[in-house]
């Protein structure tokens, strides 16, 4: 820390020229001359130093009051110059400065402050008396380090760091001028009127200060009471559009409400009519239940009467075994061959040689038996039979080139053979439907009495008579 003292100094008298106008460019120092605090317009700082090696700071500084060992808090505080080792400040605004503050001191402390990214620290502290300052000219010239550079209202000073010709200008204090350029000094009425003038200037500045806070509070306050403003319009406007949108949400709860009340009519109708249809389906389950009850009550007398029947038919058509029995002949050439009451009806392609009125009334029974059997059983023959005993026939209603008359075949022999073999083989025919309708195949057509005979033992489940021993 440098600590700057000093007096006022004069210059040699050799230095002045005699004229007026060349004692009016040049600085001259008087020893009654003061600097004060309020003369003060701005501060540089020159070649500061930086022990951490950066060439380059960030730097600030400030003022402080100094009362023998006690420094005041600073009462003034400046910008920051960026990355500067030579850093100008901007001029003092003293509209910044406390308003209790006494400008006309002399003696103050600057500190300068260095430092990177807001860390700074302290890196000149001077002590300064304005009164000890030299005069360095109208511009800032510095060869020093560490160099502070006050600027007055005359030009710029700093510390009087030669000291050689101290001496010699404190000895040659006086300074030898033109006598024609010598006027008197002020007077001590002038002095006060100056003294009154400048204290109303401090005043009025005071004044000035006082108001302009007075007008940047109201400011604020205004700005405040807009922004408040802004917020209760926005408000408002957000409640008005709240409002719409309640008013809309009820017009739409309302319109919900008369449409549930609508759905809740038309389900209260449809709950009456289901419950209607409810009491109209328990009178229709009992009396479903008492038709169950009936229906069960006929359906075994149903199955008791098919039964009967059943048991009924079977009597039926073991009695047309006995009515025609179909029996097994053994002649004596140990040869087998099928009589149905006693009259041998050979196979179908063995007529020939046969005597015909026996071959015929072996059909009529055969065709009666067949006759008689659907009947018992229910079964509509695909060829119908003609029942005339030995002169019975049978039709073809199903072949469609037959004419009308031409529909209806002998089973007996007569004129054309033809038309007797296709009556045989139609009732063939007829004992294979109803071998078929009890799951009974027929491979040989031709062998009529054996498989009318196979289908009553196997299909009717009949018992047939036992076979006769004709000797």
């Amino acid at each position: 820390m440098n600590s700057i003292t000093g007096r006022d100094h004069t210059v040699p008298a050799s230095s002045v020229n005699s004229g007026a106008s060349s004692s009016r460019g040049l600085h001259v120092e008087l020893t009654s001359q003061q600097r004060r605090l309020r003369h003060l317009r701005s501060i540089a700082a020159r070649n500061i130093v930086n022990k951490n090696g950066s060439p380059l700071l960030d730097t600030y500084f400030t003022l402080h009051l100094c009362l023998e060992d006690w420094i005041s808090r600073d009462f003034y505080k400046s910008e920051v110059i960026r990355d500067s080792l030579n850093p100008t400040w901007r001029s003092l605004d003293f509209g910044m400065l406390p308003d209790l503050l006494d400008t006309s001191v002399s003696c103050f402390v600057v500190r300068i402050w260095g430092g990177w990214e807001e860390q700074f620290t302290l890196l000149i502290e001077w002590k300064v008396n304005l009164d000890g300052l030299r005069y360095t000219g109208q511009q800032i010239r510095s060869r020093n380090p560490n160099e502070i550079i006050f600027g007055l209202n005359d030009g710029y000073y700093a510390s009087d760091f030669d000291h050689k010709d101290h001496s010699e200008r404190k000895k040659n204090s006086l300074l030898l001028v033109d006598q024609s350029s010598v006027r008197n000094s002020y007077s001590v009425f002038s002095l006060l009127r100056l003294h009154t003038a400048q204290r109303a200037i401090k005043q009025t500045q005071v004044t000035v200060q006082k108001i302009g806070k007075e007008i940047e509070e109201k400011l604020r306050t205004t700005a405040a009471c807009n922004e408040r403003k802004k917020e209760r319009e926005c408000k408002q406007l957000r409640l008005g559009m709240l409002r719409g949108e309640l008013e809309r949400q009820r017009k739409v709860l309302g319109r919900e409400t008369d449409l549930r009340q609508k759905e809740r009519a038309q389900l209260q109708k449809k709950e009456e009519a289901f419950s209607t249809k409810h009491h109209s389906l328990a009178m229709e389950r009992e009396s479903l239940t008492e038709q169950q009850k009936e229906c069960t009550a006929k359906r075994e007398l149903f199955l008791k009467s098919n039964a009967q029947l059943t048991f009924r038919c079977r009597q039926l058509l073991s009695e047309l075994s006995y009515i025609y029995p179909i029996d097994v002949v053994t002649t004596a050439a140990n040869q087998s061959d099928y009589v149905i009451c006693g009259v041998k009806l050979p196979n179908s392609e063995d007529f020939q040689a046969k005597d015909d009125g026996s071959v015929a009334v072996a059909l009529g029974y055969t065709a009666h038996l067949v006759l008689m059997i659907s009947c018992f059983l229910q079964i509509p023959l695909r060829y119908p039979v003609i029942h005339k005993g030995s002169r019975s026939s049978i039709k073809d209603t199903i072949t469609d080139k037959l004419s009308e008359k031409e529909r209806e075949f002998p089973l007996y022999p007569r004129g054309e053979r033809f038309q007797f073999e296709y009556g045989v083989y139609l009732i063939n025919k007829n004992i294979a439907q109803l071998r078929y309708q009890h799951g009974l195949s027929t491979p040989d057509l031709r062998q009529t009495l054996p498989n009318l005979k196979n289908f009553l033992e196997h299909g009717l489940l009949v018992r047939c008579p036992n076979p006769v021993q004709v000797p």
